[in-house]
């Protein structure tokens, strides 16, 4: 089973029925239906991936921004930065990953 873990819980959203997280495209495999082991701290739960959307940095907007972390567009952009350095960010696509708590 593929593992989700999170550093932080943003907007709190790892309460909520359904929530997203904002991914790097990679050689990691997300595919819809999946299901998913969340992990944050000591705590862990399974979800299943409903959508993913594949989009660029340049594109991150309010729906994405606000939804994911409870930041606005360019705070969401430099938390991005903060967890994924040396990434080229004119050329890495990402991925939102919207997932159903089970």
């Amino acid at each position: 089973m593929t593992e989700i873990r999170f550093s932080y819980n943003w907007n709190n959203k790892l309460q909520c029925k359904a929530f997203t997280t904002v991914r790097l495209l990679s050689n990691k495999s997300y595919n819809v239906n999946d299901i998913v082991k969340i992990i944050y701290k000591d705590e862990s739960f399974n979800a299943k991936i409903i959508d993913i959307k594949e989009f660029y940095f340049a594109d991150i907007n309010n729906y994405i921004a606000f939804l994911d972390t409870g930041y606005c567009i360019e705070e969401h952009q430099l938390i991005l930065r903060r967890m994924y350095k040396n990434v080229n960010w004119n050329t890495q696509k990402l991925l939102l990953i919207l997932l159903r708590r089970l």
